[in-house]
């Protein structure tokens, strides 16, 4: 995948991270070329396509749970770091 044709790549040139790149996915932060493009990259990186589909399913899971309401950003933090502490 070229550099160049990554819509991540912030304008002084620097060039984000597979967590970045997934955290503005996760945020809904991100534009539709960037989701394309980061659905290509998980194509070719079974780190960001494990970390994707584990934050996606935590994310649905706390908002079934909290009766459909945003959870507090702290407690969603909490439980990635017991899962990959627990992962280790």
């Amino acid at each position: 995948m070229a550099t160049s044709s990554n819509p991540f790549i912030q304008a002084d040139g620097k060039k984000p991270t597979c967590m970045e790149m997934l955290q503005s996915i996760l945020d809904g932060e991100a534009t539709p070329e960037q989701k394309v493009y980061f659905k290509q990259h998980m194509d070719h990186c079974m780190p960001c396509y494990k970390e994707y589909n584990v934050d996606m399913t935590i994310k649905e899971l706390l908002k079934a749970k909290c009766c459909g309401g945003n959870c507090p950003e702290d407690l969603i933090s909490q439980i990635k770091s017991k899962i990959k502490s627990s992962a280790a």
